[in-house]
């Protein structure tokens, strides 16, 4: 099989030739794809009206003949389903969601557009399913890929604090609607400021400060003048599970990375608007795994108490990781290209 990667960026392909590297993989081909700003077409009219270039969209306008070639194409968003508008003569489009999360942007109305999807647990596709968004003959379960993929490449961890005091992981996402982070972020570093007890790790989703300014950027990092706070606003550390592994405890709102820490059963704490229904709320799933809490003062006193109080949600984190990840002792990397290939030969 010829396998090919496409990106936009060199930065991406170093990136993608690292992994594929410390994954002991070196038959694949990584290729920049090439983007024509002189598309002449009603859709650059559109971008131009709008004043803005969807680039997303026009890389795969430029390239749409060669993906047409494919036997095959594998996509971890939903932005590509756009090539349906452009093209009869596609090869199967696969879908892999590059996360394990519950909320409900999780299950996009475009995941419809593809052929097949790639799922990690039995709870995506039993959502999927119901969200009529696929069928079951076209919902695969393959296992947690990320993970398993991590530990292959046996990434030694940094030693990120002088201390052995116990490591608190504070992971906000990034939509302002869902996130912890506009209520009480800040509120949370001043916090750990003068709590000396615990570490703190700031590193939330990497698009929560993709566009914020200098000035803010500069003042967040700041926090990090302290022995027991450690700040990330987006470096490769904050997708490739160094945090996550480091950590003893979670604290997050909404973001699938607490699926990632959950490797094995650790204490979590959660945070968000007191005004949630979360309970019967399948988009908060997650927060049956440790305590939730709705200001600043009670997160702290949850965190103290995080690992006295783990024991009572061992069994349902243990249950919901499987159901949301699929079975431990899966290869996941080796179901989901056994899948591939079986698409691709009755195709």
């Amino acid at each position: 099989m010829e396998l090919t990667i496409y990106v936009r960026f060199p930065e991406e392909k170093e990136i993608c030739t690292n992994v594929l590297n410390q994954l002991g993989c070196y038959n694949a081909n990584i290729k920049i794809l090439k983007y024509d700003t002189n598309l002449g077409s009603k859709l650059t009219e559109i971008f131009r009206r709008k004043k803005t270039v969807h680039r997303k969209k026009a890389y795969l306008r430029h390239n749409v003949r060669h993906f047409e070639k494919l036997d095959a194409l594998i996509v971890a968003e939903r932005t590509s389903t756009y090539l349906r508008n452009l093209s009869d003569s596609l090869p199967p489009l696969i879908h892999i969601p590059h996360g394990a999360g519950d909320r409900a942007k999780s299950y996009d109305p475009r995941i419809k557009k593809y052929d097949y999807v790639l799922v990690a647990g039995e709870k995506d596709q039993r959502r999927m399913i119901n969200d009529n968004l696929t069928t079951a003959a076209k919902c695969y379960v393959t296992g947690y890929i990320k993970p398993f993929a991590v530990r292959r490449m046996d990434m030694p961890l940094p030693q990120l604090f002088k201390n052995k005091n116990p490591i608190v992981l504070y992971n906000a996402h990034f939509d302002h609607e869902l996130s912890s982070w506009p209520k009480f972020g800040e509120g949370l570093l001043k916090a750990f400021s003068n709590k000396k007890n615990m570490n703190f790790i700031f590193a939330p989703h990497i698009r929560l400060f993709e566009y914020v300014s200098e000035n803010i950027r500069q003042r967040l990092e700041a926090y990090g003048q302290f022995e027991n706070i450690h700040i990330d606003l987006g470096s490769a550390r904050s997708s490739d599970m160094t945090y996550t592994r480091s950590a003893d405890i979670y604290l997050g709102d909404v973001s699938s990375q607490v699926y990632e820490f959950l490797s094995r059963p650790k204490p979590c704490v959660f945070i968000g608007d007191k005004d949630v229904e979360w309970e019967d709320n399948s988009d908060y799933a997650h927060w049956k795994y440790g305590e939730v809490c709705h200001d600043i003062e009670a997160t702290l006193k949850a965190l103290d108490a995080a690992h006295s109080t783990h024991r009572q949600f061992v069994s349902i984190q243990k249950d919901g990781v499987r159901d949301a990840t699929g079975d431990p002792h899966w290869n996941p990397i080796q179901r989901a290209a056994d899948v591939v290939m079986s698409i691709i030969m009755k195709a």
